[in-house]
């Protein structure tokens, strides 16, 4: 298992942050979220032989994108 750190800074809201959430634990390799409360960052616990750093990040992107749509 390998772990990241992710700022979620143009995300203000809480609902927001708890949509994304959501929605990110649901991919295929990624175990474990959490919020990182008053550090505007989100702690993804991911299986490194399913899914990459990189591609979390770009999910993560993509999800902040929508959820402001």
């Amino acid at each position: 298992m390998s772990m990241i750190e992710l700022a979620l800074n143009d995300v203000a809201c809480s609902g927001c942050i708890g949509k994304i959430k959501r929605k990110i634990q649901r991919t295929y390799g990624i175990e474990k979220v959490k919020i990182l409360s008053g550090s505007g960052k989100i702690r993804i616990i991911f299986n490194e032989n399913i899914i990459q750093s990189e591609e979390i990040n770009r999910n993560l992107y993509k999800l902040t994108l929508r959820t402001f749509d």
